[in-house]
């Protein structure tokens, strides 16, 4: 029995309350759902307690918890489930169109406990719906990756599958989100159809700062594309989807969202 199997069966709770709120957030970017996020991750715990005498200590064990988190989402039908490149589009439109949508996100906004707007959390609310575009296996691939630096090879332990495959994953799914990136936001192409980031945070906040927020950004047009992929990844790495101070307001858009296109 190795040294790290042996801690894993006697301190369990303890570890996997240490990676608990990683796994928190890889679910809930899976989900876009907080409810499922909360029933995964108590189903996770009871898978791992049931099976913690069959690891093995073959990967970490973080590596397996997230494994064990991953094939119990893979039966989530909102995991499941792809949404077309204009959701955002139609979520926007709902909320134009509707003075209770507009109040709920007031409301939300009035909620934070600070009473501002980062274009870091929207940018990765867009990542969130940008990544619900690809296949689940790319999908599952770059989070691991991009936003939680898994190695390739436990990426393919936790998807069951060659090193190989998930280079390929990974390869194919960077490439196609950076080109729905680059295509529909206007911060970048400014033919692009997606101005949101700044839009909300004029329309939320007394001082409207947008262009202020723009000009920092480290997001550019003069940049490639692979080098905005990065930068937009080193910004959604910072930002906690679940517990973060703009975590309300942007799950009420996804709440919206989720109504708009049916996907309840």
């Amino acid at each position: 029995m190795t040294t790290e199997q042996n801690q894993a069966e006697v301190n369990y709770q303890k570890l996997f309350l240490e990676i608990r709120p990683q796994l928190s957030s890889y679910l809930y970017r899976l989900t876009a759902n907080k409810q499922d996020m909360d029933d995964l991750l108590q189903d996770t715990y009871i898978k791992i307690s049931d099976k913690i005498s069959s690891f093995r200590g073959e990967s970490s064990f973080k590596t397996w918890v997230f494994a064990v988190a991953t094939n119990l989402a893979r039966d989530n039908r909102r995991v499941n489930n792809r949404w077309s490149a204009d959701a955002q589009d139609k979520c926007r439109a709902a909320a134009d169109a509707s003075v209770d949508v507009q109040n709920r996100m007031l409301k939300a906004f009035a909620e934070l406990p600070e009473k501002r707007f980062e274009f870091a959390e929207h940018i990765n609310y867009c990542f969130t719906c940008l990544g619900k575009n690809l296949s689940l296996e790319k999908q599952i691939s770059v989070i691991l990756k991009e936003i939680f630096d898994f190695s390739r090879i436990e990426i393919a332990q936790i998807l069951d599958v060659s090193e190989g495959t998930v280079k390929h994953l990974l390869h194919d799914g960077r490439k196609e989100i950076q080109e729905k990136f680059e295509y529909r936001c206007a911060l970048i192409n400014k033919q692009g159809a997606c101005y949101q980031c700044a839009q909300l945070n004029d329309y939320f906040q007394e001082k409207k700062d947008a262009a202020e927020k723009v000009s920092a950004l480290s997001i550019h047009p003069q940049n490639t594309s692979d080098q905005n992929f990065t930068e937009r990844m080193k910004l959604i790495k910072l930002v906690d989807p679940v517990q973060g101070n703009g975590a309300k307001i942007e799950d009420t858009i996804l709440q919206i969202l989720r109504e708009t296109i049916g996907d309840q």
